[in-house]
């Protein structure tokens, strides 16, 4: 099945897809889930970025994303302070500069507050059209693999 989406809803497809993956491997490999985590929220960010024509680069910053996301809009408290959380693996999860690897319950702790940051840009007006229609494609091919 090919994948037909309006070029700024493409980005919010990729999220959903490394979510789906976080969900589907965080049992056995929690370093792995948390890392699809941050690429899943930093997509999401450029994505919202790309609704507005804002240049995101390809800095994988979470903050630095942040920083430009709020200067459109207010994220709630509790959002920024799961982003900078996520933050806080950048990088290191794929390249171990960690000292520790997340734990199972960090893996389910990040996949909780992804979906948490991703449904709140969801409700968002301008970018909620195009989220939405990322979800249902992505619910048609997984559904089409499973048929």
């Amino acid at each position: 099945m090919s994948v037909q989406l309006r070029s700024k809803a493409e980005l919010f497809y990729k999220a959903f897809e490394d979510l789906w993956g976080a969900e589907r491997v965080w049992q056995g490999s929690p370093n792995n889930a948390v890392w699809l985590c941050t690429q899943a929220i930093e997509k999401t960010m450029k994505g919202y970025l790309k609704c507005f024509n804002k240049d995101y680069g390809y800095d994988h910053n979470l903050i630095k994303l942040l920083d430009a996301v709020e200067e459109l809009t207010e994220l709630p408290k509790d959002i920024t302070d799961y982003i900078q959380y996520l933050n806080r693996f950048e990088g290191k999860l794929r390249y171990k500069i960690m000292t520790t690897d997340p734990t199972k319950e960090d893996a389910q702790l990040t996949i909780s507050r992804t979906k948490t940051i991703m449904g709140e840009f969801a409700k968002m007006p301008d970018v909620s059209d195009y989220i939405q229609e990322a979800k249902e494609v992505h619910a048609k091919i997984l559904k089409s693999i499973v048929d």
